[in-house]
C-alpha cells in the first residue's frame, strides 16, 4: 500500500524541509499552500497523514485538521505549532481533532519515527474497518456468528488498542496512556492526600550515539534502556516511552524527597555501572531525570509533564548527569534563554563578536608553528564570554553561520596582516559547526574570504578543525567537502581526537592533514600510565598516516617532560600561553619563541 502525506504551510521553505526528510521513507508527498489547496487535494486522494502548520491565512492548522476529521475521520491529523500557539493546540488534541503535534523547530529523527508510527496507527484502523465489514458480510451470509471470528476481532481490537497505547519499538506505555495514568494517578493522590512524582528520563548523547552505530543500533538501545529502567519500577508505578531517547516515570504513594532522591539516584548509578551490549560493542547510557511533584509543582497533568520536562532540561545542562526538582525559577531561566538569544541576534551587528589566539608550538624547535582562533563574545554587561557557553545557541539559531564565517573571515584577514608586515606566514585553525559543513555554500564563502584576503592556496595559512564525531555523520558526504577544501588549500585537522567515537579504518580516506589529541588524554600526566600508552598509540597511528600531531591542553612542564618521547610534532595550552589579543599575539610572533621550556631537557 503507498503510504501517502499530505503538507499543507504556506512557508516553502518549511515544505521543502519536510518533503526533503520524508522522501527517505519513501511517501508519496502532496503538498498544499492552505487550506482550501489541502481540501481540494484530500478529494483526490487517499491521504493517510495530514501535517498542518498552525498560522495560515484563511484559516488556521485547527481549523483546518478540524474538517479534515469531519471530513476523513480515519486519517492521521498532525500540527506544527510554535510555543504561542500551544494553548489552541493543545484544546484540540483534548477535542480529538488532533493527533499528535510538534513545535518548531522540530526533531528529524523524532519526527520521522512519529510520523511512522501515525502511518501504523492508520493502517490499522483501516484494516479493523476492513475486518468488521467482513465480519457483518459474514453474519448477512452465515445469519450466525463464528465464535471463531469474534475471538479474532477481539484480539485485534485488543492489538489495535495496544499500538495506540504502547511504543512499537519498546512495547511500554506511550504518552497517550501515560497521560490517561496520570490523571488517574492524580485522583487517587488526591483522595488519599499523597504525593505523586512525575519522572522524566533523556540519555545524554543518544543522537551521537544513533549516528555512529545506526538506527538498527539505536533501538537496540532503547529497548535494552527500557528493560533497565522497567527493573526499577513497583508494581503501583508506570514507566513510559515518550518517544525518541526519552522515558517517564509516574510514582505514586511517595513517602519523602529523601526516598525520591534515593529512587533518582538508583537509576543514574545503574546505568553508570553497567554498559550496554549493542551487537559487539559495550555502550554507556549514561541518563539525566528532571522531577516534578503533585501537588506542588502543577494541578493537571500537562502542567505537571511539562514542569517535569523543565527540570530535565536543567540537569541536561548541568552536564553531570544527574537530576533536578522543577523549581519556577526555571520557567525564569526560559526567559532568560530567550533574552540571550535576542542580544545572540544583535552581537554581530554591534561587533562585540572577537577572535583570541592561543599559539601551537613545534617541540623540535620551540618556535611558533601555528596556532588556534577562538571565537570569544565581548558583551558590556556579560564582559567576555568564551565560545563553549554560547557555541549551543548559535547552533539552535542558526547564527553559527553568519558568526561562523566572519570568524573565518577575521582569521584570514588578520593572518594577511601579519604577513604584510613581514612576519612568517603561519597556520591559523578556526573551529567549525556541523552546521557548517552542511550548508551547501559553505565552500563557496571560503574561496570567497581567501580571495578577499590575497590569500594563497600555496602558503596552507588556514585550518579548519573538525570534530571527529561530525566526520563520522557522513563519511561520503564530508569526504566530498573537504576535498573541495583541500584543493583550495585549505588544510583540516581533527580536535579533540581520541574523545569521540571514531572509525579508525576511515581515517585514510579522509584528506586531513593533523590530528589533535584531546586534552583528557594529557590531562592526570605523567601518573596515568594508561592514558600515556594511548597517548602514544594515537601519535604512531598519526605519523603511520603522514600526518601532523598536536597535542592540546599541555598545562605543567611534568606533562610536557613525558610527552617529548612520545613523537608529537607540536603543542598547545596554558604552559606557553592563555588566549590572547591579536596585538598580543603580534608581540609573540615578534618574538618567535614562547617559551625555552620545550628546549629543556
Amino acid at each position: 500500500m503507498e503510504r501517502t502525506i499530505l503538507l499543507v504551510d504556506d512557508e516553502d521553505d518549511i515544505c521543502s524541509a519536510l518533503s526533503r526528510l520524508l522522501r527517505r521513507d519513501s511517501y508519496k508527498i502532496l503538498r498544499a499552500k492552505n487550506a482550501r489547496e489541502g481540501l481540494a487535494l484530500l478529494t483526490e486522494h487517499e491521504v493517510g497523514v495530514v501535517i498542518s502548520d498552525q498560522r495560515m491565512s484563511g484559516m488556521t492548522g485547527v481549523e483546518f485538521l478540524t474538517q479534515v476529521r469531519t471530513l476523513y475521520p480515519h486519517t492521521i491529523r498532525i500540527i506544527l505549532s510554535g510555543y504561542a500557539d500551544i494553548e489552541a493546540v493543545m484544546s484540540a488534541i483534548n477535542h480529538g481533532a488532533i493527533y499528535k503535534f510538534f513545535t518548531k523547530p522540530w526533531d528529524n529523527e523524532v519526527l520521522r519515527i512519529e510520523v511512522l508510527e501515525a502511518f501504523r496507527h492508520h493502517e490499522l484502523v483501516l484494516e479493523k474497518e476492513q475486518l468488521m465489514e467482513e465480519i457483518q458480510a459474514a453474519n448477512h451470509l452465515l445469519a450466525e456468528v463464528n465464535q471463531e471470528w469474534v475471538e479474532a476481532v477481539a484480539q485485534r481490537d485488543l492489538q489495535i488498542r495496544h499500538v495506540s497505547n504502547y511504543s512499537a519499538l519498546t512495547d511500554l506505555p506511550n504518552r497517550l496512556m501515560l497521560l490517561e495514568r496520570l490523571k488517574q494517578d492524580m485522583a487517587r493522590a488526591q483522595r488519599d492526600d499523597t504525593l505523586l512524582a512525575v519522572v522524566c528520563i533523556n540519555l545524554d548523547q543518544f543522537k551521537q550515539i544513533n549516528d555512529s552505530f545506526g538506527h538498527f543500533s539505536g533501538d537496540m538501545l532503547l529497548q535494552a534502556v527500557a528493560q533497565m529502567l522497567t527493573q526499577h519500577a513497583r508494581a503501583s508505578d508506570t514507566v513510559a516511552h515518550m518517544g525518541a531517547d526519552e522515558f517517564c516515570f509516574l510514582l505514586p504513594d511517595i513517602r519523602s524527597a529523601q526516598a525520591l532522591a534515593d529512587f533518582a539516584q538508583r537509576v543514574i548509578q545503574s546505568f553508570k555501572n553497567a554498559p550496554i551490549l549493542i551487537g559487539s560493542s559495550e555502550v554507556f547510557a549514561n541518563i539525566c531525570i528532571g522531577i516534578a511533584i503533585y501537588p506542588l509543582d502543577g494541578v493537571d497533568a500537562d502542567m505537571l509533564l511539562r514542569n517535569a520536562d523543565a527540570a530535565l532540561h536543567h540537569a541536561k545542562e548541568d552536564g553531570q548527569g544527574g537530576f533536578q526538582y522543577y523549581t519556577p525559577r526555571m520557567n525564569d531561566t526560559a526567559w532568560q534563554h530567550l533574552a540571550l538569544e535576542t542580544e545572540m541576534h544583535r552581537a554581530l551587528e554591534r561587533d562585540e563578536f572577537v577572535l583570541q589566539y592561543q599559539p601551537r608550538v613545534s617541540l623540535a624547535t620551540g618556535k611558533i608553528a601555528g596556532m588556534e582562533a577562538l571565537l570569544c563574545w565581548q558583551n558590556t554587561d556579560r564582559g567576555l564570554t568564551v565560545s563553549g557557553e554560547f557555541m549551543p545557541l548559535l547552533e539552535k539559531t542558526g547564527l553559527i553561520l553568519p558568526v561562523g564565517a566572519w570568524a573565518i573571515d577575521t582569521a584570514c584577514r588578520q593572518a594577511a596582516l601579519w604577513q604584510g608586515a613581514g612576519l612568517h606566514p603561519i597556520q591559523i585553525a578556526v573551529n567549525l559547526s556541523v552546521m557548517q559543513l552542511k550548508d551547501p555554500g559553505f565552500a563557496g564563502t571560503v574561496k570567497t574570504i581567501l580571495d578577499r584576503h590575497c590569500i594563497d592556496g600555496k602558503t596552507a595559512i588556514l585550518e579548519l578543525e573538525l570534530t571527529e564525531s561530525l566526520l563520522m555523520k557522513d563519511m561520503d558526504g564530508m569526504t566530498r567537502i573537504l576535498g573541495a577544501l583541500r584543493e583550495m588549500g585549505v588544510r583540516l585537522s581533527i580536535d579533540d581526537f581520541g574523545s569521540g567515537y571514531s572509525c579508525l579504518s576511515s581515517l585514510k580516506y579522509l584528506p586531513i592533514n593533523s590530528l589533535k589529541i584531546a586534552p583528557s588524554f594529557v590531562r592526570h600526566l605523567p601518573e596515568n600510565r594508561e592514558n600515556l600508552a594511548i597517548l602514544n598509540a594515537i601519535v604512531a597511528l598519526g605519523k603511520g598516516l603522514g600526518l601532523n600531531v598536536i597535542v592540546d591542553g599541555v598545562e605543567t612542564a611534568a606533562q610536557l617532560a613525558c610527552l617529548r618521547d612520545t613523537g608529537c610534532d607540536e603543542a598547545q595550552g596554558f604552559l606557553f600561553s592563555r588566549p590572547v589579543s591579536e596585538s598580543q599575539m603580534t608581540r609573540l610572533l615578534q618574538g618567535g619563541e614562547v617559551s625555552d621550556l620545550v628546549m629543556e631537557e
